[in-house]
């Protein structure tokens, strides 16, 4: 019960939407139920009406004993009417009603069944598929620190796994839970005025059903969690393999990872052998209940002299009876499942973004001073990367970032973007700081083109177009053409419309470059950052690509990261970082003629000696 409650609140903000779905199926369901009793009097009128009628008035008088004699002779009068009666003549009221009345009763039943079923299963479905938006949603708006401790293989088992399980457990509870218990009340009450007797032998036998079913839900739960737990290292193992194939052959680590995948999968198919034994030991444990439920009828019937009509009937409404405990059986095991899939799923729902947008976030729509940190500091967990960082980018200039790697130049980035929050200190736009701002008015104040070029596998016109949402084909042609991206794009076997490949495996790393370059072309930000833009590419493509750059600086204030020093020669102010403080700065001839940092990197570079004559 309690995992029942859980997950119909975990469910209530989703079922709000889908209500009208969820009325219609509650009011079939009710129906059906109803139609179930209906079908119980129908039969014991029958085959009262083949008995005598003697034994006919001995029954009705047995029964007046706990029903309302009025009501239930009318019921049983107006039936008899319509059926076949033993020793009269048969007329076309009697001829009708023998053909028609049972399967018009099946049809309703069958019909009401499939109503029920279309609208619990759709409102389910619908009410899944608006989690997973919501749950795609909530991981959008998560800020990047959870990301660096999530793995990719646990978010795809939530959004994907347990959202199918929650899908199980909800449907059952709609079509199922939701309709069953009717049922069983209207057979009960239907079975009670036809023999009280016999329906007490019935539910003294309902215990055995219930004991075995939360036994077994209980190890359908402890299987399911270790399901889930394989299922994401199984995930992660995957997706490591696939991302890492290049180091995987280099290292040959294939038969490693083969063999711990074969591990995983065998835990699996252990825990899922398990689930499966849980949720199918259910129906035969209540089978063996509903048998010995027969057994005792059969003898109450002898021993207490009951008729054949009010057997039949009851032995009917045992079978009906007992049809949807099992169901509600089968239904527990699966809402054991989703209870613990909802518990995740409410985990990530309730995670807290640690960057979130102010109520009265101020709109910021052009960029017209400066850029500038005030004392900034920032740490990845327990560890500072950036102490106290104080300076100020004037608009239309340029201005480097250099220093070692881990000095905390890439962290700046993630800063100006708001994927984190400074621990102190303020950065600020036009003299209004980052946090009090709209986060989408802020990141469209800038264009990012960085050394990990993120291609989807999309067209490239598509690929492109990510910088601007709605960009025509033109605006598209002319982003690629500024960015030098053209002419190779035309050579393309479908040109702007050729599937590039996941992460654009089909692409040169000079070719991935300048498609992202050219969606800073049509993002068109004041604001340009480039971080690390040409770092892994060779001479030739890092010569094209600078080119591509140089004119996507222009008109813009652009801050550039970056570990080789020679792009930063003609940076109107360059900052040297050292475990995340400011340790040099001027321009590059200023500090290639300083000691310090900066010259020894130029040094190991061999671009110092080249170059000494700029800072003369």
């Amino acid at each position: 019960m309690q995992e029942l409650k859980k997950i119909i609140i975990f469910s209530m903000p989703f079922l709000k939407r889908r209500m009208p779905l969820i009325l219609a199926g509650l009011i079939s369901g009710f129906l059906f139920g109803a139609f179930n009793g209906a079908y119980l009097f129908i039969l014991k009128a029958a085959i009262d009406n083949f008995s005598a009628p003697a034994t006919h008035q001995q029954v009705i008088s047995s029964t007046e004993k706990i029903a309302k004699k009025h009501f239930y002779q009318k019921v049983m009068e107006q039936l008899g009417r319509w059926l076949p009666k033993a020793n009269e003549p048969l007329d076309w009221k009697r001829i009708c009603g023998g053909i028609l009345i049972l399967p018009l009763i099946a049809i309703f039943r069958g019909l009401l069944r499939l109503l029920n079923s279309y609208f619990m299963t759709l409102a389910a479905a619908k009410i899944v598929a608006d989690l997973q938006s919501a749950i795609l949603s909530k991981l959008h708006s998560l800020s990047m620190d959870f990301f660096h401790k999530s793995t990719t293989g646990d978010l795809a088992i939530r959004i994907l796994n347990d959202t199918k399980a929650f899908y199980d457990s909800v449907s059952v509870l709609f079509t199922d839970v939701a309709k069953d218990p009717i049922t069983i009340i209207a057979i009960l009450f239907s079975c009670a005025l036809i023999d009280w007797r016999l329906t007490i032998v019935a539910i003294l036998l309902v215990p055995g059903c219930i004991v075995p079913a939360i036994t077994l839900a209980k190890k359908a739960r402890e299987a399911s969690m270790g399901i889930i737990s394989y299922s994401v290292a199984q995930s992660n193992l995957l997706f490591e393999s696939l991302s890492g194939i290049q180091v995987i052959k280099a290292f040959c680590l294939e038969k490693k990872n083969v063999e711990t995948f074969r591990h995983q999968a065998n835990e699996l198919a252990k825990h899922a052998a398990k689930m499966s034994i849980a949720g199918t030991m259910v129906s035969p444990m209540i089978d063996v209940v509903a048998s010995f439920a027969l057994s005792l009828l059969i003898l109450c019937v002898i021993w207490q002299n009951i008729s054949i009509a009010n057997m039949a009937a009851i032995a009917n409404g045992a079978i009906l009876f007992f049809a949807p405990i099992k169901r509600l059986a089968d239904a527990n095991v699966k809402i054991q499942e989703g209870a613990f899939s909802a518990k995740r799923l409410t985990d990530l729902l309730d995670t807290p973004s640690t960057v979130q947008e102010k109520p009265d976030a101020k709109a910021i729509k052009t960029f017209k001073k400066q850029i500038e940190f005030q004392n900034v500091t920032f740490n990845y967990g327990h560890e500072t990367v950036i102490k106290n960082l104080s300076f100020i980018i004037p608009k239309g200039k340029k201005m480097g970032i250099a220093g070692r790697s881990g000095a905390g130049k890439t962290t700046l980035t993630s800063l100006l973007f708001r994927f984190y929050d400074p621990v102190s200190g303020s950065i600020l736009i036009d003299g209004e700081d980052l946090r009090d701002l709209k986060i989408e008015d802020l990141r469209n104040m800038f264009s990012l083109v960085s050394q990990d070029v993120v291609i989807f596998n999309r067209s490239i016109a598509e690929n492109i177009a990510v910088g601007k949402a709605g960009a025509s084909r033109e605006e598209i042609e002319q982003a690629a053409k500024q960015a030098g991206a053209h002419e190779f794009i035309e050579k393309l076997p479908q040109g702007y419309d050729t599937i590039i490949g996941e992460r654009g495996v089909k692409l040169s790393g000079g070719q991935r470059q300048r498609l992202s370059i050219a969606r800073a072309f049509i993002r068109n930000s004041p604001i340009l950052i480039l971080d690390e833009a040409t770092s892994s590419l060779d001479s030739h493509s890092e010569s094209v690509v600078q080119q591509a750059i140089y004119q996507l600086e222009k008109g813009r204030t652009v801050l550039i990261i970056a570990h080789r020093l020679s792009t930063l020669a003609d940076c109107d102010e360059i900052l040297v970082l050292d475990k995340g403080e400011i340790v040099q700065r001027g321009n590059f001839g200023e500090l290639l003629a300083q000691e310090g940092l900066f010259r020894s990197m130029a040094l190991h570079q061999g671009i110092a000696t080249t170059l000494e004559g700029v800072a003369s």
